[in-house]
């Protein structure tokens, strides 16, 4: 999330400047790789100016040659593959044994791009999908070439065949709606296509509820990490944005006026650090039933259980479904003392929930840490040697 933010800032302020811009986008993996699809790089013609597409052994590869392979304006696709040649892993410095595929393009700013429908995306909060052509095999579809759709329904499109753009808008609905990224062989009467699918969510929501010290690592580590935070408070919301200036949003208001001040959704993160025990049992007797996915609650457990036991006084009887999304004490279990430490815990949770994590030692876990792209079978196409430039040509002067 950070990094897309970061490298949409880099876009807004580039785009003018008249220098040539160029996007490097992470589009397939296969085995070991430091990123994944969906990594982003913005660049000049001569430095970097955002993001990255891998631990930072292709970077200047990339860096060094992006101009002169998209000299004629069209968009390529570039292949690094270091799982069988040591020979070109010990030369590009290469600490996975995988093979990455990036697309390169030019930005020049005639019609919008992808970045301009993500910037769109990430600043309303709504979910966008993209479909990008990585190899064109028979028909007239240009690789680059894009099918892009939000959750509102909104779409853009440089796709020429329509059969391939209908195809491909039913591919992003059923993308949106199950949240999974992919890569895919498409065929219409006449064209044949690999295309990578991705799912881009705006930045996580985390409301916070509370304005102590220990508030303040919350807001720095969850922003360090591109989330949206909200700060929540009975001081004025000018002397919160003061207190907390790197978070997103300060609602001030009484414990029993906040949530309807908030867009709760189930996307949202909650977290209640007010050390008040009276405006956690009004705060939490209304997230409880709110679309909310996560309620974390700081302090010792018996705290929380006499929450709940005042609330059962008051006749509010959270359901089962309410009690799973309730999470107290707030935080990983990592012997965190002070508040910086309390933090890494807590977000360190957060982290873990939103990923669908545990949260152990990666040494005990016994499957790969991301997890296998869907078997996808469909090379060779017609004319993909024409689309795809081989990592020994990368390595070319």
């Amino acid at each position: 999330m950070r990094e897309l933010s970061e490298v949409l800032t880099a876009y807004r302020a580039a785009k003018t400047s008249g220098e040539p811009l160029l996007l490097a986008t992470l589009v397939r993996v296969e085995g070991s790789t430091y990123r994944r699809p969906g990594a982003r790089m913005l660049m000049t013609g001569e430095r970097q100016l955002a993001g990255g597409i891998s631990g930072g052994c292709l970077e200047s590869d990339v860096l060094r040659k992006a101009l002169w392979r998209t000299e004629q304006g069209e968009a390529v696709v570039i292949q690094y593959d270091s799982r069988a040649d040591d020979e070109f892993a010990f030369t590009m410095g290469l600490g996975c044994n995988g093979l990455v595929e990036l697309l390169l393009e030019r930005l020049d700013g005639s019609r919008p791009h992808v970045l301009d429908f993500l910037e769109r995306g990430q600043a309303e909060r709504v979910t966008a999908a993209i479909a990008t052509v990585v190899v064109s095999g028979t028909g007239r579809e240009r690789v680059g070439a894009r099918v892009m759709r939000d959750a509102l329904g909104r779409t853009d499109s440089s796709v020429q065949d329509e059969a391939l753009r209908a195809l491909l808008l039913e591919d992003l609905a059923q993308a949106l709606a199950s949240g999974r990224s992919g890569y895919q062989r498409r065929e219409t009467d006449t064209c044949v296509v690999e295309v990578a699918i991705e799912v881009v969510p705006p930045p996580v929501p985390l409301v916070l509820f509370g304005t102590g010290f220990d508030v303040h690592p919350v807001v720095e580590l969850a922003k360090n990490i591109g989330w949206h935070v909200t700060v929540v408070g009975t001081r004025p919301s000018g002397n919160l944005k003061t207190r907390f200036p790197r978070a997103d949003a300060w609602v001030g208001a009484r414990a029993g006026m906040t949530l309807d001040a908030l867009n709760l959704d189930a996307r949202t993160l909650a977290v209640l650090m007010t050390h008040n025990f009276t405006e956690d049992e009004e705060l939490l007797s209304r997230l409880l039933p709110s679309p909310v996915r996560y309620i974390g609650v700081l302090g010792p457990r018996r705290r929380l259980e006499r929450l709940l036991t005042t609330l059962e006084g008051q006749g509010v009887r959270p359901t089962a479904a309410q009690l799973s999304r309730l999470y107290g004490p707030v935080g990983l279990d990592i012997g965190a003392e002070g508040a910086d430490e309390i933090a890494l815990s807590i977000v360190s949770e957060l982290q873990a929930f939103v990923a669908g994590r545990e949260g152990g030692a990666l040494r005990q876990r016994t499957v790969p840490i991301h997890p296998d792209p869907e078997p996808f079978v469909a090379r060779p196409l017609p004319r993909a040697a024409e689309n795809i430039v081989q990592a020994t040509c990368a390595l070319e002067s």
